[in-house]
């Protein structure tokens, strides 16, 4: 190929010496009539007519100097015919010319394997890579060929021949060949090696890995052989990054945990690691581990940087605690409280402790009736100097929100407004005009609310947009319905009781509304709710039938899947019921392809039928 490259850039040159001297240039009547004759063949095979297009081959295959211009298009038609001897006899001449030349041995070999003659295909393979051993470029390259024909193996004995008789390292080029044939667990093996050399490539790595494994069952292949590299490489950090990544990617935060405090103490990174796993459990809804991991922090660190946040957070995540386990325990929200004020008693109403008070303020008044006690905590953070516009902002739509806990929604709406106006294109500034469409739906103003709303849609923020859209979708899908808004008014009234703490009070409302709007479009939205307040009471055998409803009357709609996923929640996690949930969760996996719960709907019906799945 480089002999024939080289050959035209000559000819090139000396043709463009002639013509600057004026020296006339006349080609052979026979080199003429070949390059015609290529240039046919390449049209016919351009145009498909390759019956024309090999006989042409078949004569300029008697020319050496012409194998690489024609090589491609002759053989794809002899193999495409399955003209295998034929192929044979052209590859056997053309090998001899160039033995060295890894594109047709790998031909010869592939076209061996076609006559179904193994033994001769290994043998002609095995001749090239040892005539190119020591020849890393070559054997580089007969590889990548290999790859690209789907001969795996014979791209592997290249890059093991090359790791036996030279220095390099194949690691990449192995995981690449491993990952191509879905041999995961041998791709995982070279990029481990790789690491134990050079561990700057652990960035490279993880993203390899994150491409490829594309299977939890393939990325579980992960764990073990970690686990093994921590033990046996004790001197080594690379591999405890390595499962503290793995463990973050699989959501198991205290597994990350326990690797990080190792990491913490050798590394001496005072904390700060453990506080981001810590962190992203909290945001994750971990709260059980993500209060073990605070409560670590904060019994070891007392002396370091981290200890006010991660008592913050300690608190924080001991109160969505609180509010996800129903019935509400007051008492609990009472020592949520005093730890509050214990911090701000100890520190002051500063910047870090600011949002320790609007926490504490939003328990008093949703939580223990103390309103006007929060209300006065609130307006204090609010005419405080050293605290920040943003978190002022934030005390503002808390202090809204209280007095339309106190029926007070004009007052609440000049608050959402104040802020909406200062942070006009900011995410809060999207939220406070959020909660004033909610106001104007509260109050039955739906024309105004959905005005509102309809900005909100293109809010950069895609919580916010799709708050915003389904409430747009509740309000118009049910209005354009109905002759009426008695319904919807009545719905927007049930919704503000809620908001308000009022459960018993709405309940009633939801079952008055099912009797006097029988078969409105808003029952699956109804008994949705209702399932949802009935959870918050603790009743949860009674949430069960209001969902059972949504699937038996509307189990084409969109609140179907989300149903059926609840149904298996409530029984694996609070009636015990093992059965039952593996059945739902069973359902899920078949009816609701697709759904966002089909992930962790899986994960659960592994777990109940007692697969190996970490819980961690």
């Amino acid at each position: 190929m480089l002999k024939t490259v080289l050959r035209q850039n000559s000819r090139l040159l000396i043709l463009s010496l002639f013509f600057l001297v004026g020296i006339p240039v006349q080609k052979s009547i026979g080199q003429n009539k070949t390059e015609e004759k290529l240039n046919l063949a390449q049209e016919y095979y351009k145009t498909e007519e390759f019956d024309k297009a090999l006989e042409l081959y078949r004569d300029l295959s008697k020319n050496k100097n012409l194998i690489p211009n024609i090589h491609e298009n002759y053989l794809t038609i002899l193999l495409n015919k399955e003209e295998y001897k034929e192929a044979d006899k052209y590859l056997k001449k053309v090998v001899k010319s160039n033995p060295q030349n890894a594109i047709y041995n790998v031909d010869y070999t592939r076209v061996k394997l076609l006559e179904k003659d193994t033994a001769a295909a290994d043998k002609s393979i095995d001749t090239f890579i040892h005539q190119v051993a020591n020849n890393t470029t070559k054997l580089r390259y007969c590889a990548l060929y290999c790859i690209d024909l789907s001969l795996f193996s014979y791209a592997e004995k290249c890059y093991r021949t090359g790791e036996k008789n030279s220095d390099e390292i194949f690691y990449y080029e192995l995981a690449d060949l491993y990952a191509h044939w879905g041999k995961y667990d041998l791709m995982i093996d070279e990029y481990m090696k790789l690491l134990l050399i050079k561990p700057d490539q652990l960035e490279y790595v993880q993203m390899a890995l994150q491409d490829r494994l594309l299977t939890e069952e393939d990325f579980e292949l992960l764990e073990p052989k970690l686990l093994t590299l921590v033990q046996k490489n004790s001197n080594m950090t690379v591999f405890n990054e390595m499962i503290v990544w793995y463990y973050l990617q699989q959501k198991k935060f205290y597994g990350a945990f326990v690797q990080a405090r190792a990491l913490d103490k050798r590394l001496r990174l005072e904390g700060y690691k453990i506080l981001e796993i810590g962190r992203l459990a909290k945001n994750n809804a971990d709260y059980k581990n993500a209060s073990k991991i605070f409560q670590y922090l904060v019994d070891r660190y007392k002396e370091y940087a981290v200890y006010p946040v991660a008592r913050k957070y300690l608190i924080e995540t001991k109160e969505a605690i609180v509010k996800s386990t129903y019935p509400i325990d007051k008492d609990q929200i009472l020592s949520l409280v005093n730890d509050y004020q214990q911090i701000i008693d100890e520190m002051g109403i500063t910047d870090q402790t600011g949002e320790a008070l609007r926490n504490m303020a939003l328990l008093q008044a949703f939580y223990l009736d103390e309103k006007d006690e929060a209300i006065v905590e609130l307006k204090e953070l609010i005419n405080n100097r050293a605290i920040p516009k943003r978190l002022i902002s934030q005390a503002k739509l808390d202090l809204g929100d209280i007095y339309l806990l106190k029926d007070d929604p004009w007052e609440a709406s000049l608050l959402y407004s104040q802020v909406s106006k200062a942070n006009k294109e900011m995410k809060i500034g999207h939220i406070a005009k959020l909660k004033n469409a909610k106001i104007y739906y509260y109050t039955g103003d739906f024309k105004l609310a959905q005005s509102q709303l309809d900005v909100l849609k293109l809010a950069t923020s895609r919580t916010i947009s799709n708050d915003a859209i389904a409430l747009s979708m509740l309000i118009s899908d049910n209005l354009n319905l109905d002759t009426t808004s008695f319904a919807m008014e009545a719905y927007a009234e049930v919704d503000l009781l809620i908001f308000q703490g009022k459960y018993i009070e709405a309940l009633e409302s939801y079952e008055q509304m099912l009797v006097d709007f029988k078969g409105h479009s808003l029952t699956d939205e109804i008994l949705w709710e209702k399932a949802h307040l009935l959870i918050k009471l603790g009743k949860y055998e009674e949430a069960l039938e209001p969902l059972k409803e949504i699937l038996e009357f509307y189990g084409d709609d969109i609140l179907a899947d989300d149903a059926n996923y609840l149904l298996g929640t409530i029984y694996q996690d609070h009636l015990n019921d093992k059965t039952e949930a593996m059945e739902y969760f069973k359902n899920h996996l078949i009816d609701f392809k697709g759904s966002s719960y089909e992930v962790d709907a899986r994960k659960r019906f592994r777990q109940l039928r007692g697969d190996n799945v970490n819980k961690s």
